[in-house]
């Protein structure tokens, strides 16, 4: 009878369910001895019951259709290194959907002994670099195949030990990474060092390179050609290497499309300012730029046509741009309404806007209160008042 079912088997006839049943070493090894093909026996075990295809949907979670184009990719003798790297991966907090992304994206970590390959990996980003397990999970769903399959001794540890060199401290180094998980996959020697020496011979210190590495480093591991031209752009907009805010406009203008940033420009163009003036204030708050165009115009109608500010009054302190428009500027300004109107202060002052809460509730609330119950009121219905603007 086995005889006449591998007869059928090799003559192309259908396999009885008996012999074709799911996850079944022998039988595996039996047909590589029988078919001698390669490509016989890839056909014959790439069954929808082999034991890549079960482990995939049962253990790993995927779906059909994702268990199917993972299978093409690796293949399981045995299931002790999976499920060894399973467990660790479950340790770590990665379950359900994002446990099989990471399978699907990686399927190679299968294979991998997890004590002697993964464990190592997971304790160097503890230990040196100080992710915690949040923060490892989320650079593992960013770029799982890099962060997981990447040489600990020849790529990861190297690079955090340049950025070590280059930032100073462990602290710094934290921070970058946590900003750009490539800083410890890529090949950062040849992407960073090149540009990090452009910017010194151009003139910025090392504390500026330091910061724009630990708040922008992107900008530091785009293509070279972007980052040529965000150079001439800081030339052309004015903004030194050497001053405290080049790390933020170069990071800035280094992540934005161009078509956003003139979409932007425009926008403060249509509202009445001149081009000098965003420029004066992009040079002293780089983040008015990334005010959206709706809040933009939101914030400009209350202070054009409610305040009397002027364009030139703004841009010389353009951080107010960047202000929560309901939570902040319109609550305060509603209080500070009652008290105009009451003959307490004068007019509205970017100051009294700028002001840290606390010292805001203590001078313009609680101090006036009593004599004033409604700016309590004021300020706690301000958000409902906001200003719409078609």
């Amino acid at each position: 009878m086995l005889l006449r079912r591998c007869h059928l088997l090799v003559g192309g006839g259908r396999p009885p369910k008996s012999l074709a049943s799911c996850g079944s070493p022998p039988l595996a090894h039996f047909l590589k001895h029988l078919l001698g093909s390669p490509v016989a026996l890839s056909q014959a075990t790439a069954d929808p019951c082999s034991l890549t295809l079960h482990f995939l949907r049962n253990s790993c979670g995927l779906s059909e259709p994702a268990a199917t184009a993972t299978a093409a990719r690796v293949r399981l003798r045995s299931t002790k290194n999976a499920h060894a790297v399973l467990s660790l991966f479950r340790d770590l907090g990665l379950a359900g959907a994002d446990l099989a992304r990471v399978v699907a994206a990686a399927p190679d970590v299968l294979t991998y002994r997890a004590d002697v390959t993964l464990a190592p990996k997971l304790e160097f980003f503890r230990r040196d670099i100080g992710l915690t397990d949040a923060d490892i999970r989320r650079i593992i769903l960013i770029s799982p195949y890099r962060v997981l399959s990447y040489s600990l001794a020849r790529r990861l540890r190297p690079n955090y030990l340049l950025l070590k060199d280059l930032l100073g401290t462990d602290k710094n180094v934290l921070a970058a990474v946590k900003q750009a998980t490539a800083l410890i996959h890529d090949d950062v020697r040849s992407e960073l060092l090149p540009k990090v020496k452009i910017l010194r011979d151009h003139g910025a210190p090392d504390a500026v390179i330091v910061k724009l590495l630990t708040t922008h480093p992107r900008a530091l591991i785009h293509r070279n050609s972007h980052f040529a031209e965000t150079l001439v752009a800081m030339n052309e907009l004015g903004v030194s290497l050497s001053s405290g805010m080049f790390p933020y406009a170069f990071g800035l203008f280094a992540r934005m499309h161009p078509s956003g940033w003139k979409r932007r420009m425009d926008n403060y163009l249509s509202l009445g300012w001149t081009e000098e003036q965003v420029k004066q204030a992009f040079v002293r708050h780089p983040y008015c730029m990334s005010v959206s165009v709706d809040k933009l115009r939101r914030i400009w109608h209350l202070f054009a046509n409610k305040l009397g500010w002027s364009p030139e009054y703004v841009s010389g302190s353009p951080m107010i741009l960047s202000l929560s428009y309901e939570k902040r500027l319109v609550p305060r300004c509603e209080v500070l309404d009652i008290l105009v109107s009451k003959g307490v202060i004068r007019r509205i002052r970017m100051s009294h806007l700028m002001l840290g809460e606390k010292k805001f509730m203590e001078k313009y609330v609680s101090n006036y209160q009593e004599a004033i119950p409604q700016v309590l009121e004021a300020y706690g219905a301000g958000i409902t008042s906001a200003v719409t603007v078609k």
